[in-house]
């Protein structure tokens, strides 16, 4: 797992609009929190040097090295992004401090490699749990957990359970949580004809008028 180095400082103004002259002049406003922090660490980051961190194949699922001014180097994950809804930009940050020899639970996205056989036969992969979560310790996160296809044939599926992790990975999803499958194409009904268009219609207003009657 790779750590990327990022740099920090200390931020004495909270609330929107101390907030928002932050993003104004190309910072994020955060907060660090975590084992061995008092309640919780009020920080500012640069927004280039944060976007090139969550761009990674991880997609946050990295190790970074924070060094906050005027405090020590810390080892930390991120918990949580918040993204503007129509920009997309990073607004906030939360950042969680993490030990080495303690496990955590992370999602790791899921990679499905391979053709697999019953494409050949008219299947459809329909690939289902994009993400699954994983307890591990922070310096064996994998980037994605990779699913070789090939053998699926039409009606066969790929759980939870089947995937084969290496040492020291335990998935905590439901085992019998369906990750991929492979199923038969959907018949497509065939098309009417004006005449049986127009005979249902003649006979849903029959019933209709039937019905009235009858009140």
């Amino acid at each position: 797992m790779e750590q990327i180095k990022l740099s920090a400082e200390q931020r004495n103004e909270t609330g929107n609009g101390p907030a928002r002259r932050l993003r104004a002049n190309g910072k994020v406003p955060g907060v660090l929190y975590g084992p061995g922090i008092e309640k919780s660490l009020p920080v500012t980051l640069d927004k280039k040097e944060l976007d090139k961190t969550l761009g990674t194949g991880a997609r946050g699922n990295v190790l970074v090295n924070l060094e906050v001014a005027g405090d020590k180097v810390r080892t930390v994950m991120f918990k949580d992004v918040l993204r503007h809804p129509l920009k997309g930009t990073v607004q906030h940050v939360d950042l969680l401090e993490v030990q080495m020899d303690h496990k955590v639970l992370v999602e790791v996205p899921v990679h499905l490699t391979g053709k697999a056989a019953g494409l050949a036969f008219g299947g459809i992969v329909q690939h289902e749990t994009r993400k699954i979560s994983i307890e591990c310790l922070p310096g064996n996160i994998p980037d994605s957990i990779d699913i070789d296809i090939t053998r699926l044939g039409v009606g066969d599926s790929v759980h939870v359970r089947d995937i084969a992790l290496t040492e020291g990975l335990r998935a905590v999803d439901d085992p019998e949580l369906t990750v991929v499958s492979l199923v038969a194409p959907t018949a497509e009904a065939a098309p009417r004809s004006a005449e049986e268009v127009e005979a249902e219609l003649a006979k849903s207003f029959e019933e209709k008028e039937g019905a009235k009657k009858e009140e």
